[in-house]
């Protein structure tokens, strides 16, 4: 006699199998997808870091009296001064990641020589550090910042 389908010591078997795989997938495909969340979130941090950075950078080379390198050197006004101010003109392109839930903020360093350093000498202290951090809330890890910095000079002077 010849029987078909699975006998009840078999299907308990298979269930309890389930049982332990299951969490052990899921947990696997949730950090796969925290990991990807991350990338995703870095790459977003890098391009909003490069668009004020950028944006930084064209107003080194700015004719406007309001711009230019001497206007880093009152960061207060540079970065708030309403509708002239950075802030003020890149509320377009930071709003977007602002709703993602990212933050910004842009550090203008003292004058310093060409190796980032202040040497006390006028004629070599032409520079600036500016540094912009990227903030948000991390999938897996919590909180989560990404900094780039540049040194920048007066392209005209």
């Amino acid at each position: 006699m010849t029987r078909r389908g699975f006998s009840l010591i078999e299907a308990i078997a298979a269930i309890v199998i389930l049982g332990l795989v299951a969490p052990v997938s899921m947990v696997t495909l949730r950090d796969a997808a925290a990991a990807r969340s991350e990338t995703i979130q870095l790459t977003r941090a890098t391009w909003l870091a490069n668009a004020i950075l950028e944006t930084v950078l064209a107003d080194l080379s700015s004719e406007d009296a309001s711009l230019g390198f001497a206007a880093l050197g009152d960061a207060g006004a540079y970065l708030t001064t309403p509708v002239t101010g950075l802030e003020a003109r890149l509320a377009g392109t930071t709003s977007f990641y602002e709703g993602l839930g990212f933050t910004w903020t842009l550090a203008i360093g003292d004058l310093v020589a060409s190796d980032g350093e202040a040497s006390g000498e006028a004629d070599e202290d032409i520079y600036r550090v500016v540094a912009v951090t990227v903030s948000w809330v991390g999938a897996a890890h919590g909180s989560k910042d990404y900094e780039v910095s540049v040194l920048v000079g007066d392209p005209k002077g």
